[in-house]
């Protein structure tokens, strides 16, 4: 947007959406891993929603042995409801990110 010399709201709405896939991972967007044309939004895509749990901190998981709980399938929804509105804020193009006042009322939803 700089280089364009265009300013707007979407580049945070950008920054957002990555802060929330770092924070659910546990993963900088600027690790090693995920140079050249490797992100770390690739890698969540990569895995979102059926293989999302590949992808989060285990720590959020609080998964043992044992046979997934419905608590444990909660929270797997929500989760995915959180990284998939950490996709869309991340977006490529400026344009298909979503609006931050629909981020909000997501995420209320999802307390």
């Amino acid at each position: 947007f700089g280089m364009a010399a265009k300013v707007s709201t979407k580049a945070d709405v950008y920054s957002f959406g990555i802060l929330l896939l770092e924070v659910f991972t546990r993963r900088k967007a600027t690790e090693e891993q995920f140079d050249g044309d490797f992100s770390l939004r690739q890698w969540v895509a990569e895995a979102f929603p059926v293989a999302i749990s590949n992808v989060i901190a285990s720590h959020l998981l609080n998964e043992s042995d044992t046979t997934p709980t419905e608590r444990s399938a909660a929270m797997n929804e929500l989760l995915v409801m959180i990284m998939e509105i950490g996709m869309s804020c991340s977006r490529v193009s400026p344009n298909e990110r979503m609006d931050m006042k629909e981020v909000v009322v997501g995420l209320r939803r999802i307390r």
